[in-house]
């Protein structure tokens, strides 16, 4: 008997992303059981505007609550994870709704949760609660975004992302790094979610909420670990505006510091400050630069 499988993913606009992922499930190898989708303010997808439904699995469209400051990512991942585990299910795969999963994603991950399949006897056993990750390979723009990409031929068009490993399908790859996360793609089992406790919801916007899940995991005993064939493809969404993407920097190194007493050493806040956005005060903290 298969565990039961849910694709979980968030989103304000970017349809043609969310379309192009739903399209991606349903060519796959192991379908979902259920797609849970929560919607931050976005009017269309909170009223079953868009095409999301099939006969091959069940679509749920949650709303969560959302303000003026910015998208509420953490609180949107923990409401995903609830109506999913409140449905029955046992293997939570979390996708970004730019990403694609692969032909055998899901079929990758529901093996790596469960200890089943190929490889099996090589997938090591954490002690403690674990994220699953896929490697993530980016996407150009879609030549028709009408058409969408060929889904077939993904992996030809896409490229790497410095820093994912290239693992095989049945190969896995412990990664303590868990300063690295970023969330794109990955599995966890329904037990180990709920021992984590989720993400932390202080956090608006996008930024350290993935790092900050993927320390506390770090904490419980946990770790991550790469799992070779569960690749995802980032599809192409418009750039951050620099100045929302520093006041949510500022906002998050300081849900940081509260949280962990110490200053984040991260590679967006690095990356931030080799641009000239924010530098470190006297004391050591973040502020605009």
């Amino acid at each position: 008997m298969t565990s039961s499988l849910a694709v979980l993913t968030m989103t304000r606009g970017h349809h043609e992303q969310l379309l192009g992922q739903v399209d991606g499930i349903s060519v796959g190898s192991r379908p979902a059981d259920l797609h849970v989708v929560v919607s931050m303010g976005d009017r269309d997808l909170t009223r079953n505007r868009l095409p999301l439904g099939t006969d091959r699995w069940r679509t749920i469209v949650r709303p969560v609550q959302t303000d003026r400051r910015a998208l509420p990512y953490a609180a949107a991942r923990n409401l995903a994870a609830q109506t999913a585990i409140e449905e029955g299910a046992e293997v939570l795969v979390f996708l970004d709704a730019s990403a694609i999963p692969g032909g055998r994603t899901l079929e990758r991950y529901a093996e790596a949760v469960t200890g089943t399949g190929p490889g099996a006897a090589d997938r090591p056993e954490p002690a403690g609660p674990t994220m699953w990750c896929g490697p993530v390979l980016e996407l150009p723009p879609a030549e028709n975004p009408v058409v969408g990409y060929p889904l077939g031929q993904l992996r030809d068009i896409a490229v790497p992302i410095p820093g994912v490993p290239a693992l095989a399908p049945g190969q896995y790859e412990v990664d303590p790094r868990w300063e690295l996360c970023t969330g794109c793609a990955f599995a966890m089992s329904a037990q180990d979610w709920q021992a984590v406790g989720g993400y932390c919801t202080d956090y608006v916007g996008h930024g350290l909420e993935d790092v900050d899940f993927a320390r506390a995991v770090h904490d419980a005993g946990g770790t991550r670990v790469w799992v070779g064939g569960a690749t995802a493809y980032q599809q192409p969404v418009p750039p951050t505006d620099v100045a929302d993407e520093v006041r949510a920097a500022l906002r998050h190194a300081d849900v940081w510091r509260q949280r962990w007493g110490v200053e984040p050493d991260v590679p967006w806040l690095q990356r931030l400050q080799g641009q000239g956005h924010v530098r470190r005060d006297g004391s050591g903290r973040f502020v605009a630069a």
